[in-house]
């Protein structure tokens, strides 16, 4: 991806028209147009502008290079969904093998499976933030 393509790929995370992105950093929605498609690049001051705006470095809006920070929020969130799957998985299996339990009270019980995961996933990142402070 280079930096026409990002540039545009954040400018739709974040929802925003070309118009919307370049009242914002103070020029013209041609200007973002022509930054989009490659035909100019920005200067370095609406570069940084973009980043703040978006919350990336001006190293990933230049080179596509994300931050550590940002690379390691996405591992994080990874493991939280992970935990949650698999302790709601493991509590609607269990649930509905038992045979004891209404639809009503597996439903809970899956809930209640997911909340452990996430509790789990929870205590694994204040654990490792501990061990990587160093």
């Amino acid at each position: 991806m280079n930096m026409a393509d990002r540039i545009q790929s954040l400018r739709k995370a974040k929802g925003m028209s070309q118009e919307e992105l370049a009242d914002k950093i103070g020029v013209s929605r041609q200007a973002v147009s022509k930054w989009e498609s490659g035909q100019s690049t920005p200067d370095s001051e609406k570069i940084i502008i973009m980043s703040e705006l978006f919350e990336v470095t001006t190293d990933y809006i230049l080179k596509g290079i994300e931050s550590v920070s940002a690379t390691n929020k996405k591992t994080i969130q990874s493991i939280y969904w992970g935990f949650v799957v698999i302790f709601a998985a493991v509590a609607g299996v269990w649930s509905f093998t038992a045979n004891r339990f209404q639809f009503i009270e597996c439903f809970f019980i899956i809930i209640a499976g997911a909340a452990v995961g996430f509790g789990i996933g929870l205590i694994f990142q204040v654990v490792s933030n501990l061990f990587t402070m160093n």
